[in-house]
């Protein structure tokens, strides 16, 4: 039997790209673990880094007054912060707020405002103002004042302000009460049982952070004695309290011009007018910044009458610059 090469030529090269698989794409390639790999891996999620915002400020911008101290005019209210996209196997939160800002030190020797250790994994929020007793466990550390409780920024000039959320693994021991940490020494501590972590910085200006309060003063016979006295908020030759960064405006009697000396009774005490950070160029209005440098003792006069008024004492006054 003979056959003819030019018929079986053809015949054969089919018979074997069949076989072998000839024509076919990639979808039969294995990799060595038996795995198809995928075509493509761009689309692939990768985990999200944690992330710290606040509804009181952004990153890199002012603090509210309402979060500062009160020797400023603020509350001391904790401000709101939220965290999200924590680690899959976070079993806690720390959270430490500081400032780093000349005259406070760098590192271990950094100002602590707030300091909350022990929050559960379940929590992702702090709302302002918080009652940290309403979070089972948690325990809040030492400030730099020293205080176990939020201190609200009190500097003499700007400073910043950071705060840091750390996400922590389930082997992170429980932090007892009264600790002391920063940034700095918690971190190094506790290096292997962090996570994540994430910062929001925040920044106060005293200078621009001022409030205002008015009084209506008004003038009454002494209910102690003869002559006519000044009357606040319904009461004779009242005891003020003035707080720095705030700007208090008295409303008085054109007759009865309310006057400020380091000396009782100003002028007629032989003391003599206090004049700094004061402006009474409108009739019947004494106005007063209060800041740093005011003196913690200030006595409210009349310039005209002796006898009317009363002492007004600067909360924090000379002492106020220890803060920051």
């Amino acid at each position: 039997m003979s056959f003819n090469l030019k018929v079986l030529i053809p015949i054969i090269c089919i018979i074997f790209s069949v076989g072998c698989g000839g024509g076919s794409d990639s979808g039969g390639y294995t990799t060595p673990s038996g795995d198809t790999p995928s075509a493509d891996n761009s689309n692939n999620d990768s985990p999200s880094a944690l992330t710290l915002t606040s509804n009181n400020y952004t990153n890199g911008n002012s603090i509210p007054l309402l979060n500062a101290c009160t020797a400023l005019g603020g509350t001391d209210t904790s401000p709101q912060l939220s965290w999200a996209s924590a680690p899959v196997d976070t079993g806690s939160f720390a959270l430490i707020m500081e400032d780093e800002t000349p005259p406070c030190g760098t590192g271990s020797l950094a100002c602590v405002h707030w300091a909350l250790f022990n929050i559960p994994e379940t929590i992702y929020s702090l709302e302002a103002g918080l009652d940290t007793s309403t979070i089972e466990g948690v325990v809040e550390g030492y400030t730099y004042i020293p205080t176990t409780s939020y201190e609200g920024p009190c500097p003499p000039s700007t400073h910043n302000y950071k705060t840091t959320v750390y996400a922590l693994d389930y082997s992170m021991p429980v932090i007892p009460v009264n600790s002391t940490f920063t940034r700095s020494t918690f971190e190094a501590q506790y290096s292997s049982n962090i996570l994540d972590q994430a910062e929001i910085m925040g920044t106060f200006n005293p200078d621009t952070s001022t409030s205002q309060e008015t009084f209506s003063v008004s003038v009454a016979a002494n209910n102690n004695g003869s002559g006519n006295v000044y009357v606040i908020d319904g009461q004779q030759k009242k005891s003020l309290t003035l707080n720095p960064g705030t700007k208090y405006i008295f409303s008085h009697p054109a007759g009865h011009p309310l006057r400020f000396s380091t000396t009782a009774d100003g002028t007629h005490g032989n003391g003599s007018e206090y004049t700094a950070g004061v402006d009474r160029s409108a009739s019947g209005i004494t106005e007063i910044e209060v800041s740093s440098s005011t003196p913690v003792t200030l006595y409210y006069y009349c310039s005209l009458h002796a006898g009317m008024g009363g002492v007004a004492t600067t909360s924090g006054g000379d002492s106020y610059n220890t803060n920051y």
